[in-house]
């Protein structure tokens, strides 16, 4: 029997707490798994069985490895957990596929890592500068995430792949940090783990944590942070690396305890150590203070010491003729939240700067702010009364809000852009950018498209069009409106959700299978020269039970070898009630 069916047939016997945890130690994207197959099938993959195995400390390596030489009695719960092996009875077992990712990896890697190979990896630091660059990257990340939210409100951002994002997403980013596009996508990375972020209907949107990070101190943003990699990490790894003292080098401990970190890409160890240096758990690849606090799996000791050295926000901004806004230092979290929502960032780091533009303007209208409300706050941060182009700015915005409106028709399924401004319409019309929406004239000489209104809005935005989202009475939609929907309806694609559609995928592949559902099974039973359990309804409503060795399937009727009969069988598909492969 191939790995696949064992795989499945033991993810089959596993509690949904197990699922979860094994869907997070092997790093599985669950969201396009159909059934336990799908699951088998990319559990078994080489690269997948050789990025779990290159996760294993050297200790768990040799048992592994001891194992798949000889079938055990004993066998460590994190070998099952990352379903390398599995129990046949009292004994272990390792998996085909686990078998020949260990020989390869022994032949890539013949021995451990030596006294020789580590020398370099020593400490450079003193404990003070190491906790002292960490808090920067602390600071850095936080407000990274924090960008990275607003972005998600006020663009629409594309998945790419299988939960990618673009390279002009990417850079767009990194730009306004003031970091290379590398640290731009750990950052897309980590909210999509601290679920700050989710992918969802072909677009990345607001996560089911996104309105407490808003809410929360950066030290209860920091635990939340330090609490996901900790998830990440396992309990297994945890108890290895926690150990390190501070100012400890935390590469050499790494790969004294990981010999084979590094020996895949999509290695588990390897990101989250590369994930311990951009949240600030290590610097200079040396542990800090707060690493081994980390020890009572809380966070809650480690986040007070973490964010001792962040610097002191302030609440004073500089406005400027030419419409931008200098924060000479970090802002008070709600300072920068009302803020955000009326201005564009140009770039955010220890000081920021901001533009204030017409759409950014709107975007503060429309999240139920008014000229006045913007006017106070600019005039209270900046201590002086606005520049000439800024208040000019803020009456022209006020006069012109709502003047481009987007429309739902047909209970949402298409929408129109509606102005009396006859001569925007045209404009607009003409638009090359927004010639993919198929923009046509009615009758009244309001715009239709056949696309959605949320993506048109998007798109007018992402064109300087000044447009509002509106209701089918008028009423103006609040963008933050549109993502907390976004954020409750991410949930429903956790990892408990996409079990629970596997598990009744499989049931339903077991009782009343569907076409689909059938030709599968009989596919893998086929594949593996595996029997099945099939059952039929006959003429007379009686259901019959066959132990049979399917041999192929055509013009919807299946072959297959009766071993206790001791004849060939042809069964009519139509008639299966039931199918299990043995």
């Amino acid at each position: 029997m191939s790995d696949q069916l064992r795989i499945a047939s033991a993810l089959r016997k596993l509690d949904n707490a197990s699922l979860e945890k094994l869907i997070t130690l092997r790093m599985v994207n669950s969201t396009h798994l159909s059934d336990f197959f799908d699951f088998a099938d990319a559990l078994s993959t080489s690269k997948s069985v050789s990025a779990a195995i290159s996760s294993l400390s050297a200790r768990l390596f040799y048992q592994l490895e001891e194992i798949c030489l000889n079938p055990a009695k004993k066998a460590d719960s994190i070998l099952t957990d990352l379903m390398l092996v599995e129990q046949i009875g009292t004994e272990f077992v390792a998996f085909d596929g686990t078998i020949a990712a260990v020989k390869q990896i022994r032949q890539d890697r013949p021995l451990l890592l030596t006294q020789d190979s580590l020398h370099g990896l020593s400490s450079t630091l003193d404990e003070e500068s190491v906790d002292r660059d960490a808090s920067l990257a602390i600071f850095d990340i936080i407000q990274a995430l924090t960008e990275l939210i607003f972005e998600l409100e006020q663009r629409y951002i594309r998945e790419v792949g299988k939960r990618g994002v673009g390279l002009p997403d990417v850079k767009r980013l990194a730009n306004h940090l003031r970091k290379p596009n590398e640290y731009a996508k750990q950052v897309f990375e980590l909210a999509q783990q601290s679920e700050l972020a989710a992918v969802e209907g072909g677009r990345w949107q607001l996560g089911a944590f996104t309105e407490n990070w808003i809410a929360w101190t950066d030290r209860e943003r920091w635990q939340h942070l330090a609490t996901t990699w900790l998830k990440l990490l396992g309990e297994d790894a945890a108890n290895e690396l926690l150990a390190v003292k501070a100012g400890e080098n935390f590469e050499r401990q790494l790969f004294e305890i990981f010999p084979f970190a590094d020996a895949t890409v999509s290695n588990r160890i390897k990101k989250v150590a590369e994930l311990a240096a951009v949240i600030g758990l290590v610097a200079e690849g040396q542990a800090t203070s707060w690493l081994a606090a980390l020890s009572d799996r809380t966070g809650a000791k480690a986040s007070k010491l973490a964010v001792a050295g962040l610097p002191k926000p302030d609440e004073r901004i500089i406005v400027q003729a030419d419409l931008t806004l200098i924060a000479p230092s970090p802002l008070a979290t709600d300072v920068e939240i009302r803020l955000r929502r009326f201005v564009d960032t140009e770039q955010v780091g220890m000081a920021s700067s901001y533009r204030l533009s017409a759409l950014s303007v709107s975007h503060g209208l429309e999240t139920g702010l008014t000229v006045g409300e913007i006017r106070e706050l600019l005039e209270r941060l900046s201590g002086k009364a606005l520049p000439q182009p800024v208040d000019y700015l803020l009456r022209e915005a006020e006069t012109r809000f709502a003047r481009l409106r987007v429309k739902p028709i047909k209970s949402g399924a298409h929408s129109m852009i509606e102005s009396a401004d006859s001569i925007l319409l045209a404009e607009i019309h003409n638009d090359q950018r927004l010639k993919p929406f198929a923009l046509h004239f009615d009758e009244q000489g309001n715009l239709h498209s056949r696309f959605e209104c949320e993506l048109v809005y998007f798109a007018l935005r992402e064109a300087n069009f000044v447009a509002v989202r509106v209701d089918e009475k008028g009423k103006v939609i609040s963008p933050q409106k549109l993502t907390a929907k976004t954020s409750v309806s991410s949930q429903k694609k956790s990892v408990l959700e996409d079990i629970e559609r596997m598990r009744s995928a499989d049931t339903k592949g077991t009782s009343n299978p569907d076409d689909d559902d059938l030709l599968r099974q009989i596919q893998l039973a086929i594949k593996n020269k595996a029997k099945i359990s099939i059952t039929l309804k006959t003429a007379a409503g009686e259901e019959v039970q066959y132990l049979v060795e399917p041999v192929g399937v055509a013009n919807g009727r299946l072959r297959a070898k009766d071993r206790k009969a001791d004849i060939e069988r042809t069964l009519p598909l139509s008639s299966v009630v039931s199918i299990e492969i043995q």
